[in-house]
């Protein structure tokens, strides 16, 4: 979600500002390049500016639109992922069987315990769901159940959906037969978002769960992430710098203050994106 909230209210406005400004520029100055300065020159790049301010709103409007169902698609896969972490088992294979059979060829034919046994173009599969946390990955043994698993329900090939990471050894295990296909963290939030966008309510319940944390705590996170360290270690070096070359104790504070919150955000946590 950061990445629709880089820049403050005011630094939007400046710039939209500006931009105006330019556009005003450019088309009073077009029809005084070719009429000279005259009263209809004015009034053709008045109309001219309306007419290109116009399409610019247009424009805006449409990627702000395009920015929204993608956040929206992103937070309801996110969702709906960490939704299935919490079920049993079964109904987070049904689950993600039922989505991908939406998206490709996929016949479901029956549940069992290790996945849910689909055709797929002629060939039978296992569809699993692995219900692991974002940070873990998955290792070759997993892998080899779930071969094991495919082999013994006489399916050519498994399909594992992931919310988590894969290991590069469990990749080399999914070589061997019967062959299994990864579907990515992000293949299945995409999948799932398409499926079921975020809606208001749900938005409105996950704001009420953001805001449960106290204001402290959460200025707190964002001033010790450990992202900012790097930063703060160099504000504080160029103004300790400073103190050195002048004498002046109101760099010394400073920079001292950065170097400490420097120190401090190595010993924190790095913020955690998405939900």
């Amino acid at each position: 979600m950061e990445e629709y909230l880089q820049k403050t209210r005011l630094s939007q406005r400046l710039d939209a500002l500006g931009l105006h400004f330019l556009l005003v520029m450019l088309s009073v100055g077009w029809f005084v390049l070719l009429w000279g300065l005259r009263l209809t020159a004015l009034l053709a790049g008045g109309a001219l500016y309306g007419l290109l301010a116009v399409i610019l709103q247009k424009g805006r409007d449409s990627r702000l639109k395009r920015k929204e169902q993608r956040l929206r698609r992103q937070l309801g896969g996110e969702m709906a992922l960490e939704r299935l972490l919490l079920t049993s088992p079964e109904k987070a294979h049904f689950e993600a069987a039922v989505t991908l059979s939406l998206r490709y060829p996929l016949t479901l034919l029956r549940m069992e315990e290790t996945g849910v046994l689909c055709d797929l173009r002629g060939e039978k599969a296992l569809v699993s769901f692995v219900q692991l946390p974002r940070k873990d990955a998955v290792t070759p043994a997993q892998v080899l159940s779930c071969q094991r698993a495919a082999r013994a329900l006489g399916a050519e090939r498994a399909i594992l959906c992931l919310p988590c990471g894969i290991r590069e050894d469990a990749r080399e295990q999914a070589a061997a037969g019967p062959r299994v296909t990864f579907l990515s963290r992000e293949r299945m939030i995409a999948l799932f978002g398409a499926q079921a966008p975020v809606t208001n309510d749900q938005l409105v319940a996950l704001g009420r769960r953001k805001q449960k944390r106290t204001p402290l705590r959460r200025w707190l996170r964002r001033v010790l992430d450990r992202r900012k360290a790097r930063r703060y270690a160099l504000y504080g070096g160029l103004l300790l710098g400073l103190y050195l070359a002048t004498g002046l104790l109101c760099y010394a504070l400073p920079g001292l203050t950065c170097a400490f919150l420097a120190a401090a955000c190595r010993c924190g946590k790095e913020e955690e994106e998405g939900l």
